[in-house]
C-alpha cells in the first residue's frame, strides 16, 4: 500500500513538472502536438492552453540556424553578380643580353714591316678605305720603277717585232715570244703595284676605331693587330630564349631592352636573327635582336635586359573578387538561373582588375558571385541587386618593370605560367 502511495506521488510530480515545463517553455508542446492524433482534441485543448504558442511556426534566433534547415537554406542570398568575360594574355620574354657592334673588324697587316706612320688616333671615326697605317716602302717602290722600265721595254721589243712580223723578216713564233714577254712584264707591274698597296693598312669599313696598339718603329707582322673598328650605328644584342617560346618567335618581331648603363631609357629594335639549333645544356635558343644607336649613346660590350613581347592566348576573365580557394584548389560561384554551382578553375595570368582563367563549365556570358560570396552555399539560392560588366583585360600595359627593378629580374618568364629561366 505504501508503495502504491509513493507511486501516485511520484507519477504526480512528474505531471506537474510537465504542465510547468509546457507552461514555460513551447517546444515540448510542439512535441506533444506532432505526436497526437488529429481526433485527440481534448488534449490537444489542454496543451494549447498551457502552452498557447506551440499552434503557431517556430521563431528564429538570429544567427541561428531555424528548425527545419531546408526551408532556412533555400532562403535567397542578396549578391552582386559579375559577367564573365574573355582577355588576351600578356606573354612575354625577358632575358639578360650582351651588345655587339653591327660590323665589326679587327685590322691586321697583310705583311711583315716597320710602322712608318700611324694615321688615326684612338676612339677616331673613319671612313671605309682610310689609311689608318703606312709600313715602311722604299724597296716596294723601287720594285715598281723596275718593273715599269721592263713593261716599257717590252712593249718597245713588241711594236718592232709586230712591224718585222708584217715584212715576214720574223717568224710568228718569234713574235709570239716577244707577246709573251710584254704580257710578263705587265703582270710583273702589277704584282710590284700590289706589294706597295699592302704597305698602306687601311680601315675595310667604316666606324669608331678602338686603342692604337701601334707606334711608328714597331715592327709588325701579318700577326700583329692594327686596331679594332666598330660599327655602332646599330647594336646587336644576343639573348637566349626559353625552348618553349621558340614557336613564337619570329623575324622582325619587336624587342625593347633596358642598357644596364642607362636604365632610365629603353631602346626599341627586332629581332634580326634565330639560331637553327638548341643548347642541349641550356635547353634555349641564341636571338639576336638589333636596337638602334644613331645617338651613339650605347657601346659593344654593354650588357642588356631584353622584353619580348609575344603575341597572347584568349582566355575567360573574371573579378578577382569572385574567385574562392578551398582545399582542393580555386573555385568561383556560378550561377544558374537564381541557383548556386560550384566551378573549378585554374587560374592563369593575375591582373590589377581581373583574373585570366580556365574553366570547363564557364563561359563567355555568365555569371558569377562577386559580392556576398560568404553567404552562399551550394545548391542555394540568391537574389543579384547589381551585375558588374565583364572584365576586358589589363587596365594598363605594365609588360615591363621599371628599369631599376629590371636589372634583378629573371633571365626569362612567362607572365601567364610559371616563370622559366633562360640562360
Amino acid at each position: 500500500m505504501a508503495l502504491l502511495k509513493h507511486s501516485l506521488v511520484t507519477l504526480a510530480a512528474l505531471l506537474v513538472g510537465v504542465i510547468a515545463w509546457m507552461a514555460l517553455d513551447d517546444r515540448p508542446a510542439r512535441l506533444a502536438l506532432a505526436a497526437l492524433p488529429e481526433d485527440a482534441t481534448t488534449l490537444r485543448g489542454a496543451i494549447l492552453a498551457l502552452s498557447p504558442h506551440a499552434g503557431e511556426p517556430p521563431r528564429t534566433k538570429i544567427g541561428a540556424t531555424p528548425a527545419g534547415g531546408e526551408r532556412g537554406r533555400n532562403r535567397p542570398v542578396v549578391v552582386v553578380a559579375g559577367a564573365v568575360g574573355e582577355a588576351e594574355t600578356r606573354t612575354q620574354v625577358r632575358g639578360i643580353g650582351s651588345g655587339e657592334a653591327e660590323r665589326s673588324v679587327t685590322v691586321y697587316p697583310d705583311t711583315t714591316g716597320i710602322v712608318a706612320s700611324v694615321a688615326f688616333k684612338s676612339g677616331d671615326r673613319v671612313e671605309s678605305g682610310a689609311p689608318l697605317a703606312i709600313l715602311e716602302h722604299d724597296n716596294e717602290e723601287l720594285a715598281v720603277a723596275r718593273a715599269r722600265i721592263g713593261l716599257d721595254a717590252a712593249e718597245e721589243k713588241f711594236q718592232r717585232y709586230q712591224r718585222l712580223a708584217q715584212s715576214r723578216a720574223v717568224t710568228s713564233v718569234e713574235a709570239n715570244d716577244v707577246a709573251r714577254e710584254r704580257d710578263n712584264a705587265r703582270l710583273d707591274l702589277r704584282a710590284a703595284e700590289i706589294a706597295l698597296a699592302k704597305r698602306t693598312i687601311s680601315a675595310p669599313l667604316a666606324g669608331h676605331v678602338g686603342i692604337v696598339n701601334v707606334e711608328p718603329g714597331d715592327l709588325v707582322s701579318n700577326q700583329s693587330t692594327i686596331a679594332t673598328i666598330d660599327d655602332r650605328t646599330r647594336l646587336r644584342v644576343i639573348f637566349y630564349t626559353p625552348e618553349s617560346f621558340i614557336g613564337a618567335l619570329a623575324i622582325g618581331a619587336p624587342v625593347e631592352a633596358f642598357a644596364s648603363a642607362r636604365p632610365e631609357k629603353s631602346y626599341g629594335g627586332t629581332i634580326s636573327a634565330i639560331d637553327s639549333r638548341i643548347d642541349e645544356a641550356s635547353r634555349t635558343l641564341r636571338t639576336e635582336a638589333l636596337l638602334d644607336n644613331a645617338a651613339d649613346e650605347l657601346r659593344p660590350g654593354m650588357s642588356f635586359l631584353v622584353t619580348l613581347r609575344l603575341e597572347g592566348e584568349r582566355r575567360l576573365a573574371v573579378d578577382p573578387l569572385a574567385v574562392q580557394w578551398e582545399r582542393d584548389g580555386a573555385f568561383v560561384w556560378k550561377i544558374a538561373g537564381n541557383r548556386i554551382e560550384k566551378t573549378p578553375v585554374r587560374i592563369v595570368e593575375r591582373n590589377i582588375d581581373s583574373l585570366l582563367l580556365t574553366a570547363g563549365d564557364l563561359k563567355r556570358g555568365d555569371q558569377v558571385v562577386v559580392e556576398g560570396v560568404q553567404s552562399v552555399r551550394e545548391g542555394g539560392t540568391v537574389d543579384v541587386r547589381d551585375t558588374r560588366p565583364a572584365p576586358t583585360g589589363p587596365a594598363r600595359d605594365d609588360g615591363a618593370l621599371p628599369p631599376a627593378a629590371e636589372r634583378n629580374a629573371p633571365a626569362a618568364d612567362r607572365r601567364a605560367e610559371a616563370g622559366t629561366d633562360g640562360r
